[in-house]
């Protein structure tokens, strides 16, 4: 889960960083400057961020899930769900 989280925080950071190239590009092609050759502009910026949202949204949150169903029992049963999750996955 968190190497999802990051690679979609990764790729809108690249979506960010492409937008500001372009609003200088714009300002470049006062000059003549083309768009294509703006330094360390990622043209795969969208196609990446949509690949890192499609992977985060397949992603299945057990406990989210299973939560609302221990809603009448004792804090220690909750308590002992939330362990076996913590303890069941490889990143924390």
């Amino acid at each position: 889960m968190t190497a999802a989280v990051a690679a979609v925080n990764n790729a809108m950071s690249v979506v960010g960083a492409n937008s500001s190239l372009h609003n200088g590009c714009l300002h470049a092609l006062k000059k003549k400057t083309p768009y294509a050759e703006v330094p360390m502009l990622n043209r795969n910026a969208a196609e990446e961020l949509n690949a890192a949202v499609a992977c985060f949204d397949s992603l299945v949150f057990p406990v989210v899930e299973d939560l609302p169903k221990l809603i009448n029992e004792p804090l220690s049963k909750i308590k002992e769900a939330l362990t076996l999750v913590n303890s069941g996955s490889s990143e924390k």
